[in-house]
This record gives C-alpha cells, structure tokens and sequence, in this order.
C-alpha cells in the first residue's frame, strides 16, 4: 500500500524522474487518477498534510532550481557599473568576488540585508569586496546617503559605523532627518564642522544621483540590489542563498575581470 501512495503523490505533483522499471506503474496509477479524480479528493483528505508537505518541498526544490540557473546565466553576461576611483570599498581590492550593492538606508530590507552580506564576508575575508551604492528617492533617504559619503571622505570606518547606526534607527531618520543624521555622526566621531560643509558638495549630490539613475537603467526598481560580479540579485535573500552564489561567482572562470 506505501508503494501505490508514493505513486499517486508523485503523479499529482506531476514528477516524471521516476526509474524505468516504475514507468508502467506510474502510468497505470495516472489513468486511474484521470478517470476517477475523487480518489485525489479523498487522499488529501485523508493524508493532507503529508500531501501538501510533498508539494511545497518539491516546489521549494524547483524554484531553488530556476534561481540556480538564472544566476549562472546572468554570470555569463555581467552587467558593468561604473566604478569610480575614491569609492569607499570593503574587501580586498584583488577578491575574485566584486559584490556592488545598491541601497536605500530607510528601506527595511536593506537593513536585514546588510547583515547578511556582513555575514559573508566574515566567512570569506578573501574573497569578497563590497562596494556601496545608493539607491535613494526619498528626502532623507539622499540625506543619508549624503552623510555617508561625507563622513567616507574623512574616515571609511566611521562611514560603515554610521550606515550600521541608520539601519538600525530608520524609524527615527525616517521622522527627523538631519536631527537624527547629525547625532550618529557626533556618535561615530565624525568632523561636524566638516561633515557641514562636505554634505553641501555638488560632487556627493551627483554621486547618489548617478547611483540611483544608474539601478534605474538597470532595470530595477526596489531595493536592495546586489551585483555579484556583474549578475544580479535582488531582495534580502536568505544567508544561504546569497552565500552560495558568491561561491558559485568566486568558482566561475574570469571572475571578478568584469568589475
């Protein structure tokens, strides 16, 4: 009896890899299901969860799949950003990964993101670089993404401690603004007298613009984004996922040329 539940649970899910020896038994069993449907009915009644358990791992599965195979594609022909000489950067300058992530600092899942990323790169010191753009609409979205840039041209580790303390303050960026920029910049120990003037600079302005324009031509339209060595990947994807295919990109022949 186990052996025909296997069976019908294959054929409702529509699995075929079934071995040679299996095909009749598999046929027999989906032209009894073509004509007699209500046994479908009866047997999820009965065993539902086991059932649809079968179902969703098995889909589960397949989009793992696609994903796969859509990232491999996407390696094969990288999009290029443009990566301009005095970008702050984390990572060794020769890692056969370039990671290019565009971000809004008052996106939630920019946020959870970005710790996924700091994970990877924890556990692949060299391997990874992350370069980090801007993907701003919003006022203080561009406000932050100002001060960041500023405080980077005094100190680049200041600039990750700031981006760390606005991911982690959204809500209070989001409703107060330069109040709120300020104060994590004092926190950091950034130069307020200079962080003033330099957050007024045309050159920083049009960076952010630039970065955003330039995730637009791409074709995206939320954040975050992650260029992996030229493919993409967009969402906050689970720590799994996003360390596999660094590991695929770091395995993949030319890695890194592209960026």
């Amino acid at each position: 009896m186990g052996k025909w539940k296997v069976l019908v649970a294959l054929a409702v899910i529509g699995l075929t890899a079934m071995p040679a020896a299996a095909d009749d038994d598999l046929e027999r069993v989906r032209k009894v299901l073509r004509e007699h449907p209500e046994i479908v009915v009866e047997a999820i009644r009965q065993q539902g969860p086991a059932v649809l358990e079968v179902i969703e791992t098995t889909a589960r599965a397949r989009q793992k799949d696609l994903e796969r195979a859509r990232f491999s594609q996407a390696l094969a022909k990288p999009l290029t950003p443009v990566m301009e000489a005095g970008r702050v950067a984390l990572g060794p300058q020769n890692a056969p990964v370039t990671i290019v992530e565009y971000s809004d600092f008052l996106c939630h899942f920019c946020g959870q993101a970005s710790g996924t990323v700091k994970s990877v790169m924890e556990k692949r010191p060299d391997d990874v670089r992350l370069v980090f753009k801007h993907f701003a609409t919003g006022k203080n979205s561009v406000r932050a993404a100002l001060y960041f840039e500023a405080i980077a041209q005094q100190d680049a580790k200041k600039a990750w401690n700031f981006m760390d303390k606005v991911f982690a303050r959204q809500k209070d960026v989001a409703e107060k603004g330069d109040e709120v920029l300020d104060a994590i910049a004092k926190e950091v120990g950034a130069d307020a007298k200079k962080l003033a003037e330099d957050v007024k600079s045309k050159a920083l302005a049009d960076r952010v613009a630039a970065d955003t324009k330039e995730a637009r031509d791409f074709g995206f339209e939320g954040t975050p984004v992650f260029l992996i060595n030229g493919a993409p990947v967009r969402g906050a994807v689970p720590y799994e996922v996003f360390d596999e295919f660094v590991g695929v990109a770091a395995k993949t022949p030319a890695a890194a040329k592209n960026q």
